[in-house]
């Protein structure tokens, strides 16, 4: 056979084989209610929404809202599962530890989640995918006294929905 025509006798093969089963599939009747109803519940969850993406953290320097190095690979995570998942909404939340003053803690809270949403925005996502949120040192992960560096609580969260 010439070698032109080969590999599209192999697509064509795979194709006609790739419909055939489906055919067989849909036109096979549910034997009995207990399988209609199978049949009915798998239908539906074919067509529920896929779950949103885990949680993702990217952790801050003490006093810092520069991107650590090592964190630049969870917003290229970030960026492939908003991508492959198109969620409505990236939620990002800022906090910071409890050192220093809670007006000083807030407005780097929001000046990290503004950095993260900066990052991920060059990384091609619309601006108007994001919710930035910014708590300070309010509802922190890790509960801590004033005056205690906690990294767990230098963060943007990213979250979905």
């Amino acid at each position: 056979m010439n070698k032109r025509i080969l590999p599209l006798v192999l697509v064509a093969s795979c194709l006609a084989g790739s419909a055939a089963a489906r055919a067989a599939d849909s036109s096979t009747p549910a034997n009995t209610p207990a399988d209609a109803a199978k049949t009915d519940t798998a239908a539906k969850t074919d067509a529920a929404p896929a779950a949103a993406p885990a949680p993702l953290v990217v952790y801050f320097d003490v006093g810092s809202v520069t991107i650590r190095n090592e964190d630049k690979a969870v917003l290229d995570h970030a960026s492939r599962a908003f991508n492959e998942g198109k969620p409505i909404v990236m939620i990002l939340t800022g906090t910071a530890d409890r050192t220093g003053d809670a007006g000083v803690n807030l407005d780097i809270s929001e000046r990290r989640a503004a950095a993260v949403l900066k990052g991920l925005i060059a990384r091609g996502i619309p601006a108007d995918r994001f919710q930035v949120l910014a708590k300070g040192e309010t509802e922190l992960p890790v509960p801590t006294n004033q005056g205690v560096a906690e990294l767990q609580n230098r963060r943007v969260e990213i979250t979905w929905r």
